[in-house]
């Protein structure tokens, strides 16, 4: 059973129990007005029992809760796995808001110390600061002071704390009832998901890449990614072949995961740049690969090999893919769809993956970490390249830094993870 609210906190915030008694007390007034079971009204990590395998845990809160709410401190939008938690449920409301034609309100913040006031040492998103705008009237103490001063100090600030705890509970049994979010579709990845705090500007877009800064367009940059198809036409992998069902005119008609899904791979590779607020570039790997590679690496733009096993049996091919494994490109990455369900191709399995490895043999013997190789079905391939792009841009945003400019949005940094709460 999904819960109904998602509490989202810095760990440092959380020590001392005053926030365990502000969510003992919103759950309280919740079940008091509501007929929701007591153990899914609001989620928390201290409600780990210990030994739980966390990961799986708050994922499934996060993708299935109907309502987040975010405690605002200096310390939470410094906070990489609060950043991560905001960007994923973000995503979900997106996507809501694309199916049903309108934006849902179902971040509802919790001032928990006065980021706003004059002299606060917080950077407080664009996004962060439009939502709380948009919040209706509190008491003065709880605008002024916060809400850990009302909770620390509840004898004294009893009324204040009440009238929030009351309209807290409110807003959020509202906007659970107004809409129904559907939980989410795809297993949440911690280690990939971006942070979407790490910037001090901009708004919160419908990726989970930086908005571009003055000049992208003319100059590049890691919003422009390359996905390059290396497979043959149908004319061509019939010397190789005898089903070229899933070939056609050119190498960018290649479709691997047919009939089961019969699009061109690199019309799905697409989508997900298209979902990131990535600008693609689809071209053939006959177009010059080694000048491709030396651009895009000095423009600090994204290359993406779609690459088809059958390709390396093919000396023209063979002959336009080798430079990619002279170097170890940080901005590049290598993605091989293998349908398992091609009869041809699976008989054919070790001869191919044997000239697959050979021809990639520096970029497969490390591994490199943008090297996918037998990317079995959509699903799988999908979740690649969302992950490589992630990979790619952080690397380009270390030996690229994005000067500072008024429109420059979420950065995304390398993936690291420090569990739920950390620093």
């Amino acid at each position: 059973m999904p819960f109904l609210f998602f509490l989202s906190y810095c760990g440092d915030d959380g020590r001392g129990g005053l926030v365990d008694e502000f969510h003992a007390d919103l759950c309280d007034e919740i079940r008091r007005r509501t007929t929701e079971p007591e153990n899914s009204i609001g989620f928390q990590y201290t409600d780990m029992a210990e030994g739980t395998l966390w990961r799986p845990w708050v994922s499934d809160a996060l993708g299935t809760c109907r309502v987040f709410v975010p405690l605002y401190s200096p310390r939470y939008f410094r906070t990489r796995f609060c950043g991560q938690e905001w960007g994923i449920f973000a995503e979900r409301q997106r996507r809501y808001e694309q199916q049903q034609g309108h934006a849902p309100e179902l971040i509802v913040p919790v001032l928990w110390e006065n980021v706003f006031a004059q002299g606060a040492r917080a950077a407080v998103p664009s996004f962060a600061t439009d939502i709380w705008t948009r919040n209706g009237a509190y008491t003065e103490a709880y605008r002024t002071s916060g809400l850990r001063k009302l909770v620390k100090l509840k004898t004294r600030y009893s009324g204040e704390y009440h009238d929030v705890i009351d309209r807290l509970a409110g807003v959020i049994i509202d906007a659970a009832e107004t809409h129904e979010l559907p939980a989410s579709s795809e297993q949440i990845d911690f280690v990939t998901a971006p942070d979407v705090f790490q910037s001090t500007g901009g708004d919160l877009a419908e990726s989970v890449v930086p908005a571009p800064h003055a000049g992208a367009a003319d100059s590049g940059g890691p919003r422009h990614v390359h996905l390059v198809v290396a497979a043959p036409t149908a004319d061509e992998a019939a010397r190789e072949r005898e089903d070229v069902a899933c070939y056609g005119k050119r190498s960018e008609d290649w479709m691997p995961y047919r009939p089961e899904s019969p699009k061109p791979v690199v019309r799905y590779a697409m989508a997900v740049a298209d979902e990131q607020d990535l600008t693609p570039h689809p071209v053939g790997v006959h177009d010059g690969l080694p000048a491709l590679l030396d651009e895009a690496e000095s423009a600090g733009e994204l290359v993406v090999l779609l690459v088809d096993a059958w390709a390396t049996r093919i000396p023209a091919y063979v002959e336009a893919l080798r430079p990619y494994d002279n170097n170890f490109y940080g901005n590049c990455a290598v993605l091989v769809p293998w349908n398992p369900l091609d009869e041809e191709t699976a008989a054919a399995s070790r001869t191919l993956s044997d000239s697959l490895l050979k021809l990639f043999y520096k970029n497969a013997r490390v591994p490199h970490p943008t090297f996918r190789n037998a990317l079995h079905t959509v699903e799988d391939f999908v979740h690649a390249l969302r992950d490589v792009l992630i990979r790619t841009q952080s690397f380009v945003f270390e030996q690229h830094p994005v000067p500072e400019a008024a429109n420059v949005g979420p950065f995304v940094a390398r993936p690291q993870l420090d569990g739920p709460g950390g620093h």
